[in-house]
């Protein structure tokens, strides 16, 4: 891996960790401090906010669009709504370290759900990565 690319992937990660802390206190102080009860209503701006972002990084040809399916991206979409939801509803009512706890804690679950529903078999190398996270 050339320095360039690396110091761009570090680059990226940090950008990643360092904007989804800001959000989750973003969010805390919205619905805590400021008392704002609307957690759909956040997800939906999340949601927004995301489709903008990402159809400015696709004009500007960050990365080439893929075909997929319409049942596979509305089931997607569906779930990654309610899962992001029902985040910001703990979020309300739980402190920021509880909420990342849970938030960390939906690698494993999902990795389980996959295995026991789809069959999809993992590499030791992947389970030890999810378990090196939790």
């Amino acid at each position: 891996m050339t320095a360039g690319l690396q110091l761009g992937v570090i680059g990226s990660l940090a950008l990643s960790v360092a904007s989804s802390v800001a959000i989750v206190i973003c969010n805390k102080a919205l619905i805590s401090t400021l008392g704002f009860p609307f957690a759909t209503t956040l997800t939906s701006w999340h949601l927004m906010v995301t489709y903008c972002t990402l159809h400015v990084a696709q004009r500007l040809h960050f990365f080439e669009p893929k075909a997929i399916d319409g049942h596979t991206v509305i089931l997607f979409g569906f779930l990654n709504g309610t899962s992001i939801g029902l985040l910001n509803l703990s979020l309300g009512f739980n402190s920021i370290g509880f909420y990342q706890m849970t938030k960390l804690a939906i690698i494993p679950f999902t990795v389980l759900l996959e295995t026991i529903f789809l069959n999809k078999r993992f590499r030791f190398f992947n389970i030890n990565s999810v378990l090196y996270l939790n």
